[in-house]
């Protein structure tokens, strides 16, 4: 990492010592004094930790340390964003076709309950001993 004022700064507002910050974080003071100075890269565990630990978003950290990442977080982000929407898009045509999918099978369902009931009317009806037959 380039800078850890930043580190400092969250830290100071919230009144903790590096020694209180490290325990929160569950580093050694050793480590959060490397990540003070610079000395951690971005994204490791003492970074993660010191979210967990503050409260405060990774994105929040990379966006205060790392300002030049952020215009390619945004596009990567907006591609994410494109790619879901293809996927959500994709999965909704199959969602309405499957629909009237369904629909049809209910209509058909449906004719053959009254076909089953028009034959067992027939039956009935042919079954009856005064019914004529030919």
């Amino acid at each position: 990492m380039k800078d850890g004022s930043y580190f400092k700064k969250i830290r100071k507002e919230m009144h903790y010592s590096q020694e209180e910050l490290a325990e929160r974080m569950g580093v050694t003071r050793g480590t959060y004094i490397n990540l003070e100075a610079g000395k951690t890269k971005i994204v490791t565990d003492s970074v993660l930790k010191f979210c967990q630990a503050t409260g405060i978003s990774l994105l929040e950290v990379i966006q205060a340390c790392y300002p030049e990442f952020c215009s390619t977080l945004l596009r990567e982000d907006a591609q994410y964003k494109q790619l879901l929407k293809q996927t959500v898009d994709e999965y909704e045509d199959r969602l309405t076709a499957k629909n009237e999918e369904l629909k049809q099978k209910e209509q058909m369902y449906t004719l053959l309950q009254e076909t089953v009931k028009t034959q067992r009317k027939l039956i009935e009806f042919y079954e009856q001993p005064s019914a004529k037959k030919d």
